[in-house]
C-alpha cells in the first residue's frame, strides 16, 4: 500500500457505515482494495474499528483483517 490507499482506508474507517464496502483501484499500481467496516467499538476512549481488506496485488488476492483506532490527530492507526 502506498500514502494514497492509506489515506483511502482511513477514510472508509472515517466515514462507511458498518458493513458497507468500499473499493477502488491505485491508479499508479493499478492494485485493487475493498475495506470494508466490520464493528465499530471504543478503547481508551478513541473510536476504533474492525474491518476486512481484500487486496488484488499484482493479480493475486489477499484477504486481510484489521483493527485500527482514531488518533488524537484525527489519523487512523493499525493496532494489529
Amino acid at each position: 500500500m502506498d500514502d494514497n490507499d492509506r489515506r483511502r482506508t482511513a477514510y472508509v474507517l472515517e466515514t462507511s457505515q458498518t458493513g458497507q464496502p468500499t473499493q477502488w483501484v491505485n491508479p499508479d499500481t493499478r492494485n485493487q482494495y475493498t475495506v470494508t467496516p466490520t464493528r465499530t467499538y471504543e478503547s481508551a476512549g478513541a473510536p476504533c474499528r474492525e474491518y476486512t481488506m481484500r487486496a488484488v496485488v499484482g493479480g493475486r488476492p489477499d484477504d486481510v483483517y484489521g483493527r485500527a483506532c482514531r488518533q488524537p490527530d484525527g489519523s487512523w492507526q493499525v493496532v494489529n
